[in-house]
């Protein structure tokens, strides 16, 4: 990942309500928008944020890539972020984290994605978005490397308290 800020650029970072529980629960829907945001964006970086409340990703933003390199990086456009940032403060949520793509590698992170990391973010890669199998996968920066994270692709009837 490439930020020209280096630093989160939002006021409230999203706050993960239990540190040890590593399952992040997503809308079905979101894995198809994930997939198509990839594909039309393909051969270049696709980015955006990932909204919502606690571990729950309710919505996605679709940012700009203003990487100098997009095929090979990616750079949250700081308008863009500004913007999606005051939109879903207005409407109660969050942002968790980002997402992005990687058009010809699969779903993990870069040395530059790590590198570049802020902790307690919620970072999803889609991973060869025009091949035959797209790779979705979460990470979250953990003492400085990246652990994986569950993703869970549920309605929100499936994520009552005590479904999970």
């Amino acid at each position: 990942m490439s930020n020209a800020a280096g630093s989160p650029p939002g006021r409230q970072v999203g706050k993960r309500q239990n540190p040890g529980d590593n399952d992040v629960v997503l809308k079905p829907e979101l894995q198809h928008q994930l997939l198509e945001y990839a594909r039309a964006s393909w051969p270049e970086e696709a980015c955006g944020l990932l909204l919502g409340r606690g571990d729950r990703v309710d919505e996605l933003a679709r940012l700009r890539n203003c990487s100098g390199s997009p095929q090979e990086h990616y750079a949250l456009d700081p308008l863009d972020y500004m913007h999606a940032e005051q939109q879903c403060e207005n409407r109660g949520l969050t942002v968790l984290g980002i997402w992005h793509s990687h058009p010809d590698s699969a779903g993990v992170p870069s040395v530059t994605d790590e590198r570049d990391a802020w902790p307690g973010w919620l970072y999803i890669i889609v991973g060869r978005p025009r091949g035959e199998a797209p790779d979705v996968r979460g990470w979250r920066l953990d003492g400085g490397r990246f652990r994986q994270a569950v993703l869970r692709f549920a309605a929100n009837d499936d994520t009552a308290p005590g479904s999970r």
